[in-house]
């Protein structure tokens, strides 16, 4: 009898050896993770789509049972720190525009979802006025992203390096993807460390001074990520970050290189759950 309890024993432990997670009985699910921009009237792309289509695609996610989270609550499951709930979604906004505040807010309101936005911070206004770049779709300023607490957290975009730079490994990439040529020199790379990782402290502080709270993830402007972008986004104290490879995300995946699915304006909310469940595609 012994010999049995002892047998038992050593089996239980080894299933609980092999099985992920097994306080909470995680399954390796892929959670999709929903990129949005900017929201106009009559115009649905890749990049731009109507409240009207916005609102169905929201109903839709709802009426199909899926709930919305929070990073955090991302983070905390990759880490297995938590459950999620059934069927979830986290849904995301890139730059800070006016649109998410006037029509993308109300309607995540109506309907009870959360959205985190990451905002190029040094674009984000003091007040309603004038837009740092004048030929730039209009941002929001930090009272409006207050406001939005209640559905909204904010999330870093990096503080002003929302740019393209010409790369030492040749072609125009985004300006934290490593050493670029700056008025015509390349630069070092100790310089091109200490320019990114500034930037990306100070897109966390400003936040923490204007909303009270430092931002967990980072969104790669453009979506370009390196080696060492990574690695600088976590000395800055990031403890996420997103890419755009259009899959969901999963247990074991880099937190540094998390993918995002781009939704495009003309899918119907059918045709997005079925991207859902296709796992992006």
């Amino acid at each position: 009898m012994k010999r049995l309890i002892i047998f038992l024993v050593i089996v239980a432990y080894s299933i609980l050896l092999i099985k992920p997670f097994p306080i909470y009985g995680y399954e390796n699910k892929k959670i999709p993770v929903l990129m949005y921009h900017h929201l106009d009237k009559h115009i649905n792309n890749n990049t731009i789509i109507s409240p009207e289509n916005f609102e169905k695609q929201i109903k839709t996610l709802k009426e199909n049972g899926y709930n919305s989270i929070t990073a955090q609550e991302l983070y905390d499951y990759l880490y297995g720190k938590t459950e999620l709930p059934k069927n979830p979604v986290l849904i995301t906004f890139d730059d800070g525009y006016l649109s998410n505040y006037e029509k993308a807010y109300p309607i995540l309101k109506k309907y009870k979802m959360h959205a985190e936005i990451f905002v190029i911070t040094s674009h984000i206004l003091e007040k309603s006025g004038k837009n740092v770049d004048p030929n730039e779709i209009s941002k929001m300023n930090w009272d409006q992203l207050k406001e939005m607490k209640d559905y909204i957290t904010i999330q870093s975009h990096t503080w002003n390096s929302h740019n393209k730079l010409q790369s030492f490994s040749g072609g125009m990439k985004g300006a934290i993807y490593g050493r670029s040529y700056i008025n015509g020199k390349l630069e070092k790379q100790e310089d091109y460390e200490k320019r990114v990782k500034k930037d990306f402290i100070h897109s966390r502080k400003i936040i923490k001074e204007k909303l009270g709270y430092e931002p967990i993830a980072l969104s790669y402007p453009f979506g370009t990520n390196s080696e060492d972008a990574m690695k600088l986004a976590k000395d800055a104290g990031f403890k996420m970050a997103f890419v755009i490879k259009n899959k969901g995300v999963t247990i074991g995946d880099n937190v540094f290189a998390l993918s995002r699915i781009t939704v495009n304006g003309n899918d119907t909310g059918a045709k997005l759950i079925k991207k859902l469940k296709n796992g992006g595609t």
